[in-house]
């Protein structure tokens, strides 16, 4: 029987790499670039990304900017104030010369509007909530991203050092080629094979050096600080598994339930809906009330003095067809924005149908990889101890050594696939930060 969907926490907590996703202080690595021993950690590059990110810097400000526009939208439901003041001279034959000054103080207040400002600033409350979710979605989008990088760096380590290691059984095989030569044992073909195997392997790792190098910038570029230096990294291809037991139908509702772009989009659809309310009140009455204080006159001090109080409403009776229109757009935005939110929907289905099936496949993967590594090292024993005992003949032992390299790659690759699988999965169902 499947385990409970609730599970998934759980196990991630059990896990090496659930620490790391769920926040960055989980770890206690996080006092530099660098722990103690000089490698970079997957917790300080989350830190790193979740601090400086440009995409997270954009999302955050778009928040900010739309908390302001919230803020904004409030200030018509409060008291406005204004004054004015003027000076003025005039000269009149007989009058003489003459100067007047005249002060006023208004206060106005929107009395009632049929809830049109209400309105309006319910509509732009949702759309901060809607960028928030997008917010949290790009926080999950970078630290997947981060961590993907940094199990690809991983991979590359572990190629470079394949690469390594298979450079020096060419190395002891031209030792033993030339050996045997000398000896009148082997022919001349059997070292001119061993020096070309061996040129080969070097190419090789000139290969595997510059796809490390690939990948450290992917992960300096996934972590948002392109400039990063380069260091050791933790190999953790091995520390990745997750073992989580969930159906996909369970995982389809966890995603619907946590995926922050499937909130931001129904909050979005409420906004819309809201913007249509609004629309619909284009016509609609404008209570307003007004006091104000006056003081003018030519003399010091002034000598003409009064207050006013007037209540007034303003009624439309008719705008040219604006409210229609603007009716309409709202109308066709709130059906763009359903249509919006069951794409959102579908689009989240299938990443998790996809991601729950890559991650099948790359388990699966894994355990037939190691299996071909281990036979593949076998391999390679038995063509060393017959070469050395003069009874292989060099192709095969290029082979074994060849294909012990292949199964070696093939099986760290399998690990990099299957662990990215994961990550894409809890992804996929919006865990990455829960």
């Amino acid at each position: 029987m499947k385990k409970n969907i609730t599970l998934i926490r759980s196990a991630l907590a059990a896990s090496l790499l659930a620490s790391v996703i769920c926040g960055p202080a989980l770890a206690g690595e996080l006092s530099g670039d660098v722990n103690p021993n000089g490698v970079i950690t997957i917790d300080r590059c989350i830190e790193l990304a979740l601090e400086a990110h440009p995409r997270l810097r954009e999302a955050r400000s778009g928040v900010e900017s739309q908390g302001f526009r919230v803020d904004g939208t409030a200030a018509q439901t409060r008291p406005q104030v204004r004054v004015s003041s003027s000076y003025a001279r005039s000269y009149n034959e007989g009058g003489g010369e003459a100067g007047s000054i005249n002060t006023d103080i208004t206060l106005s207040q929107t009395i009632f509007d049929w809830n049109r400002t209400n309105l309006s600033i319910q509509a732009a409350r949702q759309e901060l909530e809607a960028r928030q979710s997008d917010e949290s979605a790009s926080e999950q989008d970078v630290i997947r991203d981060v961590i993907k990088a940094y199990f690809s760096l991983n991979c590359g380590d572990r190629t470079l050092a394949i690469a390594k290691e298979r450079l020096r059984n060419y190395e002891r095989r031209l030792e033993w080629a030339t050996d045997f030569y000398k000896a009148g044992a082997k022919a001349k073909i059997e070292v001119t094979k061993a020096k070309t195997d061996l040129a080969n392997a070097k190419l090789d790792l000139v290969t595997a050096e510059g796809t490390l190098r690939k990948a450290e910038s992917n992960l300096a570029y996934a972590a948002g600080v392109p400039d990063m230096p380069a260091g050791n990294v933790k190999d953790m291809l091995d520390a990745g598994f997750l073992n989580l037991d969930v159906s996909v139908d369970e995982a389809i509702e966890t995603a619907m339930r946590n995926r922050d772009e499937y909130r931001a989009q129904n909050i979005r659809i409420d906004a819309a809906e809201t913007n249509l309310a609004l629309a619909k009140k284009g016509m609609s009455p404008t209570v307003t009330g007004n006091a104000g204080y006056t003081y003018s006159g030519e003399n010091n001090p002034i000598d003409r003095k009064g207050w006013r109080l007037s209540v007034g409403i303003s009624i439309p009776v008719t705008d040219g067809g604006e409210t229609r229109t603007r009716v309409r757009q709202a109308e066709a935005d709130l059906e763009g924005a359903r249509a919006s939110g069951e794409s959102v929907r579908q689009n989240i289905i299938s990443q998790v149908r996809t991601a729950c099936t890559s991650l099948e496949e790359a388990r699966e993967s894994v355990a037939a990889a190691r299996e071909a590594e281990k036979q593949a090292l076998e391999t390679l024993r038995l063509a060393e101890g017959r070469y050395t005992a003069g009874v292989g003949e060099s192709l095969e032992i290029s082979d074994a050594v060849d294909g012990y390299a292949r199964a070696r790659m093939s099986a760290a690759n399998a690990l990099y696939n299957k662990n990215a699988a994961e990550v894409d999965l809890l992804r996929a169902i919006g865990g990455m930060l829960r």
